[in-house]
């Protein structure tokens, strides 16, 4: 039987030879044993120093250990292009190692034996992105891979957008589901006639409707649909819960259809930071922030100076959300960070 790393796996201890062995011979058979530490130091050594020797010589070997909790380094930061890991397994079960953009799993090495390193190579852009480090339980580590300053910025492409597109749908789908359940307590408390629980519910679930608003830009339908919804909150009447929860049933249908790709998260938010609307809300500015910071790994990617501004904003905001400063500053980076994502028009018509 084979373990992962291609050893075979000791299924009984190996007999004890009691022999009465010439000193010869346990001399040659402790030369033995001393030339075979010193390999395996030797190659603990080159594991664990190759990350700095490969910086210092321009490489791009990088070393990294893995145990069940955590990773050895637990951030490295690396240049963009071609990257080779030598990943070693120092705990005492099988691992994996994987490198992660939001919830798509970019590369990764599987069934990484205890005691075995693994080699992956690929070719990373700049950006952000998290490391498995262990369990899955444990904390993630940060892999940083800086652009390189005589390398021009990436093209973007249809699949550039998958992983965004599926990060913020998980997060629509987490929302939505909060909001329907705060409708359904308003029916069932309209229903039972407790009208200071109806209320309640009618509150929290006019405050969630705005997180979903950035999602029906250039949707005319959605757009529509959403609309319906929030005037059925704001409405009020003994028979309003009803009318809600059908409205808020073909809204979450609908949303639940649709893809959303950066392009629209950005003119969503940029819509809920517009000073030609009204002062946006706790909940719009949480929204349009949110929105953000789920691109910013993409905006690193293409733009690191404009990624940087967006940082700052955001930084910024808490302590300043009045409608100028932070705010209209992060409201002008969306629309610079709008055009940077923007697909190429050959993109755009496959």
């Amino acid at each position: 039987m084979f373990l992962a790393g291609g050893r075979p796996e000791q299924t009984a201890a190996a007999p004890r030879l009691e022999s009465r062995s010439s000193p010869r011979l346990k001399l040659a058979g402790i030369a033995t044993l001393l030339l075979v530490c010193g390999g395996a130091s030797a190659f603990i050594y080159a594991a664990g120093s190759g990350a700095q020797r490969g910086a210092a010589a321009g490489s791009t070997e990088f070393a990294i250990a893995i145990t069940d909790r955590t990773c050895q380094p637990a951030t490295l930061t690396v240049p963009a292009g071609k990257a080779s890991f030598v990943v070693s397994n120092r705990s005492e079960r099988v691992l994996e190692w994987e490198i992660l953009d939001g919830v798509m799993v970019l590369e990764e090495r599987e069934n990484i034996a205890p005691g075995q390193s693994r080699r992956l190579t690929t070719q990373l852009h700049p950006g952000e992105y998290a490391i498995t480090c262990g369990l899955l339980s444990a904390p993630r580590g940060r892999l940083i891979v800086q652009a390189s300053t005589t390398q021009p910025h990436p093209t973007l492409t249809l699949m550039d957008m998958v992983g965004p597109a599926a990060e913020y749908r998980a997060v629509l789908s987490e929302r939505s589901a909060a909001l329907g359940a705060a409708v359904d307590a308003l029916d069932q408390a309209q229903g039972g006639g407790d009208a200071q629980a109806a209320g309640k519910a009618r509150r929290e679930a006019a405050a969630l409707l705005p997180a979903l608003h950035p999602a029906t830009a250039g949707d005319a339908e959605l757009d529509g649909l959403f609309g319906t919804l929030q005037t059925a909150l704001a409405g009020d009447g003994a028979n309003a819960a009803s009318g809600i929860k059908r409205a808020a049933e073909t809204f979450r249908t609908a949303l639940a259809q649709r893809t959303i790709l950066p392009d629209t998260m950005l003119a969503g938010a940029i819509s809920l930071l517009s000073p030609d609307s009204e002062p946006a809300s706790p909940e719009d500015i949480a929204a349009a922030r949110d929105i953000a910071k789920l691109l910013l790994p993409l905006t690193t990617r293409v733009d690191p100076a404009l990624a940087g501004r967006v940082r700052a904003d955001l930084v910024a905001l808490p302590a300043d959300a009045k409608p100028g400063g932070a705010l209209r500053a992060l409201a002008e980076d969306l629309v610079a960070m709008r055009k940077a994502l923007a697909l190429p028009e050959a993109e755009r018509k496959s």
